[in-house]
C-alpha cells in the first residue's frame, strides 16, 4: 500500500514544493514571469487533460492551486528585495517596522529585520523604501517585533547589511509593549530561579528564544555538530507545550474537546515570543490536523494548507532561512513517509532536505547531525520541561537542569570535535546513494509481500449445475450447486 502512496500526486508534490522554497529563498528570477508561467501551466492542463478524463478536474484544481502558490511565492520575493526613491550609496538613515524580535550578534549589537518604509539622504532628503533589510544596531535591550524604528548610520561594503549609530523607537503598538513586558518577567522569573548563568542561558534559549552571550559558545557546538535546529525555536518546541497541555486537556474536556482546548496554550505560547516561521508552521498543521478533510493524508493536506497561509499572510518571511529550513525538513519527512519504515529513515531525510539550505548559509554540510540529532533531541525536550517546571515551581527544578547542561553539553563537546564538513559532491553522493537504498528495499519489501500473499492466497470456485429450474416450492428437482476450493500445497511442521 505504501508504494501507492508514495506515488499520489500530494506526495509527489513535495519535492516540487521543496525545489520552489529554495527557488524563493535564493529569490530566483524564475517567479518574476507570471504570465508566461500561467501560459505553460495552461498548455500543460490542455495536452495531459484528454488522457485522463476521469479525473481531469483534480488536475485543473491541482495545477490552479500550485499556480496560486507560484503567485505568492512572487509577491514574497517581490516585498522582501530592497528597492529605495534615492540612490543606495547617500542614504544615511532607514525607517521600518521590526518583521521580528531583534536577536543578539556575536558583537554584542542586536540584528534587526527591518520592513522598510522610508529612507533619507545626507542633504535631509526624504524617500520611500520597500523590502527587508538586516540591520546591526549598538543597543542591549531587545526591541519587539511591530515596533517602528528609525536608524541612522552607514552601508557595509557590500550593501547588504546596514550598521546602525543611533536608533529612535517611534512607535511600540499596545500589543508588543505587553509583549516586552511579559518577556521581561518571564526573564526575570528566570534569573531568579536559576543560579548558573549557562544554565540559565540554555532555558531562556529553549522556552524565550532569547539570546545571550552565555549562548554562543553551545550554539557553535551545535553547528559544528549539524544539531543547530535543535536549540533554534521550532516545531519541536512548540510540540511539547502542545503535548503538555493536551495530556491535561484530554483528562478534563475528552479527547475530541481536550484537543481543541489544548490550542491555548500553543496560541498563548506563539503570541508570548513572536511569529517565528517554524513556530507558525507548526501552530498551522495542528489547527489544520482538526479538521475534518484530513482523513487519507493526515499530514500532507495539514502541510499544505499551512505553507498556502502562511506565505499569504507573512509575505516577507519565504526569503528566511528559518521557514526554509521548517518547511524542507518537514516536507522530505512527509515524502518518506511513504518509504519503506527503517531506523533513523525521518532523521536522514530531514537532513536531505535541509542540506542545501546549510551549504548556502555556512558554504559547507555536515551529516553528523544524523548521528547527534537522536539523543540530542531527547535531551534538549528534558531540558525544556525542567526549564518550564523552574519557571512555574522555582529554584529547586534547577538541579535536574543542570545535570541535563552537562548532558548536552557532553554530547555537542564530543560531537564539535569530530566535524564532517562536505561539500556538494558528497551531498549529491549521500543523496544517490540513501535514494538508491530506499527504491531497493521498497522493491524487495513489495516482491516479499507479493511472494507471501501467492503462497498463503485461496482459491474460491463456485459452479451452478444446468438442470431443471424448478422453484423452491415445487416438488422434484431443484437446482444443483457445487462449492468448492483449492489449497495451495502448504508445508506442515513436526
Amino acid at each position: 500500500m505504501y508504494m501507492e502512496d508514495l506515488f499520489h500526486p500530494l506526495r509527489l508534490l513535495l519535492p516540487l514544493f521543496t525545489l520552489a522554497i529554495y527557488l524563493a529563498c535564493r529569490g530566483s528570477f524564475l517567479f518574476a514571469y507570471p504570465l508566461l508561467v500561467g501560459v505553460a501551466l495552461g498548455v500543460l492542463v490542455l495536452i495531459v487533460v484528454p488522457f485522463f478524463p476521469s479525473c481531469s478536474r483534480s488536475l485543473i484544481i491541482l495545477i490552479s492551486l500550485v499556480y496560486c502558490f507560484y503567485l505568492l511565492l512572487g509577491r514574497g520575493i517581490a516585498s522582501s528585495t530592497p528597492s529605495f526613491a534615492i540612490p543606495q550609496d547617500r542614504i544615511v538613515s532607514l525607517e521600518g517596522t521590526l518583521q521580528e524580535d531583534s536577536s543578539l550578534s556575536r558583537s554584542g549589537d542586536q540584528l534587526l529585520r527591518l520592513t522598510l518604509t522610508g529612507c533619507a539622504s545626507k542633504g535631509g532628503y526624504g524617500g520611500s523604501a520597500s523590502g527587508v533589510i538586516p540591520v546591526l544596531v549598538p543597543v542591549e535591550e531587545v526591541l519587539v517585533a511591530s515596533s517602528t524604528i528609525q536608524v541612522w548610520g552607514q552601508w557595509d561594503d557590500t550593501g547588504s547589511v546596514f550598521y546602525g549609530g543611533d536608533i529612535q523607537v517611534l512607535v511600540i503598538p499596545p500589543f508588543a509593549l505587553g509583549r516586552r513586558t511579559m518577556l521581561e518577567r518571564l526573564q526575570g522569573r528566570l534569573d531568579v530561579c536559576i543560579e548558573d548563568a549557562q544554565v540559565r542561558a540554555l532555558a531562556s534559549l529553549l522556552l524565550l528564544g532569547q539570546l545571550s552571550g552565555e549562548s554562543f559558545a553551545l550554539k557553535d557546538k551545535a553547528i559544528l555538530c549539524g544539531c543547530a535546529h535543535i536549540l533554534a525555536l521550532s516545531g519541536m518546541h512548540l510540540h511539547f507545550f502542545i503535548l503538555l497541555a493536551g495530556i491535561g486537556a484530554k483528562r478534563l474536556f475528552g479527547p475530541y474537546w481536550g484537543k481543541r482546548f489544548a490550542l491555548i496554550v500553543p496560541c498563548l505560547y506563539v503570541m508570548a515570543v513572536g511569529p517565528k516561521p517554524s513556530l507558525l508552521r507548526a501552530l498551522g498543521m495542528y489547527l489544520f490536523q482538526l479538521g475534518p478533510f484530513t482523513k487519507q493524508f493526515p499530514l500532507l493536506v495539514p502541510f499544505y494548507l499551512t505553507g498556502f497561509l502562511q506565505v499569504w499572510l507573512f509575505p516577507n518571511s519565504v526569503m528566511h532561512f528559518a521557514f526554509l529550513y521548517s518547511y524542507a525538513a518537514f516536507a522530505m519527512i512527509l515524502f518518506g513517509s511513504g518509504l519503506p519504515s527503517l531506523p533513523l529513515i525521518s532523521t536522514a531525510l530531514a537532513v536531505l532536505g535541509t542540506g542545501p539550505a546549510s551549504m548556502m548559509l555556512t558554504g559547507s554540510w555536515n551529516p553528523a547531525g544524523l548521528l547527534y540529532s537522536v539523543p540530542a533531541t531527547l535531551l534538549i525536550n528534558l531540558a525544556m520541561l525542567f526549564s518550564f517546571l523552574a519557571l512555574l515551581c522555582g529554584a529547586w527544578c534547577s538541579s535536574p537542569l543542570g545535570l541535563v547542561y552537562r548532558g548536552v553539553d557532553a554530547l555537542l563537546t564530543f560531537g564539535s570535535e569530530q566535524i564532517w564538513m562536505l561539500s556538494w559532491g558528497s551531498y549529491a553522493l549521500f543523496v544517490l546513494v540513501l535514494l538508491t537504498s530506499l527504491i531497493a528495499i521498497g522493491y524487495a519489501k513489495r516482491v516479499l509481500q507479493t511472494k507471501r500473499r501467492r503462497e498463503y492466497a485461496l482459491e474460491l470456485c463456485l459452479r451452478f449445475a444446468t438442470c431443471d429450474q424448478r422453484s423452491v416450492a415445487e416438488r422434484g428437482t431443484r437446482d444443483d450447486q457445487e462449492i468448492w476450493t483449492e489449497l495451495p500445497d502448504l508445508e506442515t511442521g513436526p
